[in-house]
């Protein structure tokens, strides 16, 4: 999973997890510097995320014993460094009888979800990029700026959500292996990115996948209440701020908002309670294509966080804003500005795209 996965390619990801678990193959998920949201705890397998592959790959010591056998074997560790004794039963060993290699690495595919790119992977794919490079790659995900990087690719940027497209695969793979723990996590993606039915990017085919999903078990009410009911004080005075200052282009398409350093003192919100802010511009603004909201994080310093479908892609789109993909929105951070001017460029930019 790339960095900071937002809550679909999370569910997604555990449910495939559990559908290889179901074919008794050894199967990790992986993520760099993985923290679960909050609000994620109740998906199933959630505590079997790891944020580093380990034990990837053997490094194998070998001993030629045909002229003599190993009569005692020992180690030590120390100034860190391995040490391996082998005390002979007769004669003595050479250096000539030792000789060492790489063995195969521990697994035999890997599945990216929801990663435009491999890079987007950090450290996951650069500490590790001989294994990327000789291992068989499955690509899923449903975003436009996604680079085809798989030597399998199933990328469907008609599907609303990652979980959909997995839906989709574990169908195919035998209807009999959906539970309601699969279907929990599947549904909670497909909630997660649509705001629960209520954002344009609702098809009749996500509303199909979801009911399978509810008949096959999929826990919605704990699903809403997780992710939807759980709104602090502090989350609720910021949409308070957010609301007064809300403005939209002629066509209702653009929707945005300013936030002052202020704002977040008198509220007593972080940043990272925005992501829950846009959602509910998501619902309450149905015509809107791109939301925003741009704040002060210090003087001359303005950042941003942008919510865009996933027809469009935010990396193109934005390049000149340096933007960043995080928890399935785009962030923009530039300094030596200030707030209106980056508001007058970056709208400019954006009804370019959006009409």
């Amino acid at each position: 999973m790339p960095r900071d996965p937002s809550i679909d390619v999370i569910a997604s990801g555990l449910a495939l997890f559990l559908v290889i678990e179901k074919f008794k193959k050894e199967c990790k998920i992986v993520c760099n510097e993985f923290q679960l949201p909050p609000n994620a705890n109740f998906l199933p397998k959630s505590e079997n995320i790891h944020n580093d592959l380990t034990s990837l790959r053997q490094f194998i010591i070998t001993l030629d014993v045909s002229r003599t056998n190993v009569e005692e074997l020992s180690y030590d560790i120390r100034d860190k460094k391995l040490y391996i004794y082998i005390t002979p039963h007769s004669g003595h060993f050479e250096a000539k009888d030792v000789s060492t290699e790489s063995g195969k690495f521990a697994h035999d595919l890997i599945v990216v979800l929801g990663a435009t790119d491999l890079d987007s992977l950090g450290k996951l794919y650069d500490d590790h990029t001989e294994f990327f490079y000789q291992t068989p790659t499955i690509n899923i995900d449903h975003k436009a700026a996604n680079e085809n990087f798989g030597q399998v690719n199933i990328v469907d940027i008609t599907a609303t959500s990652t979980s959909e497209i997995v839906f989709e695969l574990i169908k195919f793979m035998g209807e009999e292996n959906l539970d309601e723990y699969i279907a929990t996590n599947l549904l909670t993606g497909i909630i997660s990115k649509t705001k629960s039915f209520q954002s344009p990017a609702v098809t009749p085919k996500s509303l199909a996948v979801a009911s399978y999903l509810i008949d096959s078990g999929a826990r919605r009410d704990e699903i809403i209440k997780n992710l939807y009911q759980t709104k602090s004080i502090t989350t609720l005075k910021l949409w308070g701020r957010t609301l007064a200052r809300l403005r939209t282009n002629k066509h209702r398409t653009i929707v945005w908002s300013l936030l002052s350093a202020d704002d977040f003192v008198k509220s007593g919100a972080r940043v990272d309670d925005l992501p829950g802010v846009i959602d509910e511009l998501i619902v309450n603004t149905p015509d809107a294509k791109v939301i925003l909201i741009l704040y002060e994080a210090k003087p001359g310093r303005v950042q941003g966080i942008i919510y865009m479908p996933h027809y469009l892609d935010p990396v193109r789109i934005l390049r000149e804003f340096h933007p960043e993909i995080r928890k399935g929105f785009t962030k923009i951070q530039i300094d030596n500005t200030d707030i209106i001017t980056l508001e007058q460029k970056l709208i400019k930019t954006l009804e370019q795209y959006v009409s």
